[in-house]
């Protein structure tokens, strides 16, 4: 697992995961708020692991410099 998540990305990552979580427990109910939820989640632990599978599937590296 080769990290490509750069910093920029990572912070516009934890900006939209607290911006998923606020729709779903404050603006959703029913299955839109876990929806919501998982989406906040995913953004949490791809931000905090520097990787990102969709990334990686694409060939994007946001990190500026090649592994």
């Amino acid at each position: 697992m080769i990290p490509n998540v750069g910093s920029t990305d990572r912070l516009v990552r934890y900006i939209l995961a607290v911006v998923f979580f606020l729709i779903a427990f404050f603006g959703s109910s029913g299955i839109w708020a876990w929806v919501f939820g998982l989406l906040g989640l995913i953004m949490v632990v791809t931000a905090t692991l520097n990787f990102c599978p969709i990334w990686a599937a694409l060939k994007i590296n946001t990190r500026g410099k090649a592994p």
